[in-house]
């Protein structure tokens, strides 16, 4: 990772923990923040795909992969926007199970980095403690004031590992 990598990594991660800090300072009156939050970051990492396929991966090995994310992250941001005039509780669904979904996702990794004795305590970690906040957030769904503080104590968390892991080493993977 470049220093201006890591730096940029490191400003959107600060810039992560003032919106989390602001979802606090709101309460339940940020519950259609957290859903455009949500919704444009999704609608942003799926656009950047499809900006990186077409400019390269299209001429890539497994290039048409990264077209399908894209699409698929793009199709996942605009369906979370349109969740605003849905009741609450199938939204707080929606985002616990994804919550979940990308901590079972980091236990994967974590798992299969543990096999090949990479580093994994780290991803492990993470994995389990974003599985924890779904979890929690499905137990206190029916408090709105209470899932909208769950959102942005993970958002914070979130932004506090991004940072973690701007600043620490990482493990090169050779094959001699």
């Amino acid at each position: 990772m470049t220093i201006w990598q890591r730096l940029r990594k490191i400003l959107f991660a600060f810039l992560m923990i003032l919106i989390g800090i602001a979802m606090l300072a709101f309460g339940e009156r940020a519950y259609m923040a957290i859903i455009g939050v949500f919704s444009i970051s999704l609608e942003i990492i799926g656009l950047r795909m499809l900006w990186f396929y077409f400019r390269m991966a299209r001429h890539m090995v497994g290039g048409r992969t990264i077209l399908f994310r894209g699409v698929l992250f793009l199709d996942f941001g605009i369906f979370t926007g349109s969740l605003a005039w849905v009741p609450r509780v199938y939204v707080l669904m929606y985002l616990a199970g994804t919550l979940a979904f990308s901590g079972i996702v980091d236990l994967v990794g974590a798992n299969e980095a543990r096999g090949i004795n990479s580093s994994w305590k780290f991803k492990t970690f993470q994995g389990v403690v974003k599985v924890m906040f779904a979890i929690i957030c499905l137990i206190f769904m029916r408090s709105g004031a209470r899932v909208v503080n769950i959102c942005a104590a993970g958002f914070i968390f979130s932004a506090v590992m991004s940072i973690v892991n701007a600043l620490r080493r990482q493990q090169v993977i050779t094959i001699d």
